[in-house]
């Protein structure tokens, strides 16, 4: 099985190439079926590496889920951390954001010191600010759309991209309101919403306890994430600071003792690097004030929403339409 495997990873279905002239390329082998897939990641011979070239090929060929899903059990052979990695961009490039996050985060955990975890904290808090979806469809199409009271540019069939919430989409027929919907997305996630001719729903603005358990949950995480950034941002500009004053006082006393001997150029390479120090002082501690200031905006934005959606439950909704 171990030769079987091997074969078709890296053989091509010309394995008779011999008889072919040599300067004739060698054709890819075709990628496994889906079951061919699970028998050999289910193979006890298969190694991570052959799990992770499988995974590569996949990628490679844009089939997502299957490199995924190889790329995993790599993952479970070896508990190579770098892997994770892998499955959130193959996660992120279908769509699925909070599954890329999971992943990211997985990766922190089990690479506590990694080097790149400022880079992967930032990635996580830009997908955390990924629009949701809402795929709005009638059964009747070129319907009027309102968004949370708001009249959409859009028709049926219309995707429109909202912020994580709760949002109240109504659609509008001959001037008279063909259906109501009230729904709450997450970061990157896609809803369908399909109303049928002359349909009545209620505006149900109660979430459920489990939803406000989930909201929650997705809050703190996302909040842990920017408090995690914004601390290793300020941590980083501190230390610059404390790097760029030693260095400065280094340079101003060499230049002190020794303006034209044979230590002056050390005293120049000494001033330079605290410019350097300085300047990454600047840009660490704006990084970490920006992320700071974004999210507290980000979260205030989210508490006059709630509040707007609680008043256009009661006659601002229906008021909204008698345009």
């Amino acid at each position: 099985m171990r030769l079987l495997l091997s074969a078709l990873l890296f053989l091509g279905p010309a394995a008779v190439a011999g008889a072919q002239p040599a300067a004739d390329p060698i054709e890819a082998a075709p990628l496994p079926s889906e079951d061919e897939l699970a028998e050999l990641l289910s193979n006890p011979v298969t190694t991570a590496a052959d799990a992770y070239e499988l995974g590569r090929r996949f990628f490679e060929a844009r089939q997502y889920e299957a490199a995924e899903r190889a790329w995993l059990r790599a993952f479970a052979l070896e508990r190579d951390p770098k892997l994770l990695v892998a499955v959130a961009d193959t996660r992120q490039r279908r769509g699925d954001e909070p599954g890329a996050v999971a992943m990211l985060e997985h990766y922190l955990v089990e690479r506590p010191d990694a080097p790149d975890a400022e880079s992967v904290n930032v990635r996580i808090a830009t997908l955390l600010k990924s629009p949701a979806v809402l795929l709005v469809r009638s059964e009747r199409v070129g319907l009027a759309i309102l968004l949370d009271g708001v009249p959409s540019t859009k028709k049926t069939p219309a995707e429109l991209e909202v912020d994580p919430g709760v949002h109240i989409v109504v659609v509008v027929g001959d001037g008279t309101q063909v259906g109501q919907k009230t729904v709450q997305v997450g970061y990157g996630e896609v809803r369908e919403l399909d109303f049928e001719a002359e349909e009545t729903s209620a505006v149900l603005a109660k979430q459920s306890e489990d939803a406000k358990q989930a909201t929650q949950r997705a809050i703190e995480r996302e909040d842990q994430t920017i408090r995690r950034a914004v601390i290793a941002t300020g941590s980083i500009a501190a230390a610059s600071l404390v790097t760029g004053a030693v260095l400065g006082g280094l340079a101003l006393r060499r230049d002190k003792d020794d303006r034209t001997g044979p230590n002056a150029d050390r005293g120049q390479q000494l001033a330079i690097s605290a410019q350097v120090a300085l300047g990454l002082t600047a840009l660490s501690a704006i990084t970490s004030f920006t992320l700071f200031m974004t999210h507290k905006n980000k979260r205030k934005r989210e508490r006059e929403t709630a509040r707007l959606q609680i008043e256009t439950l009661g006659a601002g909704a229906s008021a909204t339409l008698r345009f």
